[in-house]
């Protein structure tokens, strides 16, 4: 079987940007060749220190192209105005939103946005991040693969 090719932009804490690398290697081993459209250092050298260049010009179009968001979850994560934008940005944009915990990761390194717009939180676990990338509804986890509510601040869905 032929690995099934994917426009994936992920979201992350940037000191978290070598784990890209390892969820490529993981989902593909599941099936999934990962189209990357995320932005980070070793992928792309990037000097621009304007917020509004940043978001507007680099990180948009590359979201506006992924089918897919995922957000990897570290301990750093839950404090980034740049992840929590991201998500933000791609609900606007009816894109398929996925948290995965990173290893380590805790239940409070979920970041707010992620809450309220995600459409699963799966653990490090390939055949699970390759069932939520491809929309499927799965039950939210914790940190420590435990089911969890989607929802656990009450905050109510809505489409953008």
């Amino acid at each position: 079987m032929a690995d099934e090719k994917k426009n994936i932009f992920v979201s992350h804490y940037h000191a978290d940007a070598d784990k890209i690398e390892g969820l490529k290697d993981l989902i593909g081993r599941h099936g999934v060749d990962m189209r990357d459209s995320s932005i980070y250092e070793a992928k792309l050298k990037n000097n621009a220190t304007n917020e509004n260049y940043i978001k507007y010009e680099l990180i948009k179009p590359q979201i506006q192209w992924a089918g897919t968001v995922v957000v990897l979850i570290g301990d750093k994560t839950a404090n980034s105005d740049y992840v929590d934008w991201e998500i933000k940005t791609a609900a606007e944009m009816d894109k398929n939103i996925v948290g995965v915990f990173l290893p380590g990761a805790k239940e409070e390194d979920v970041p707010p946005a992620l809450n309220e717009y995600g459409s699963n939180l799966v653990g490090w676990n390939g055949e699970k991040i390759v069932d939520a990338i491809n929309g499927e509804e799965l039950e939210w986890e914790k940190a420590d693969g435990t089911p969890r509510p989607n929802n656990p601040d009450g905050i109510d869905h809505y489409e953008c």
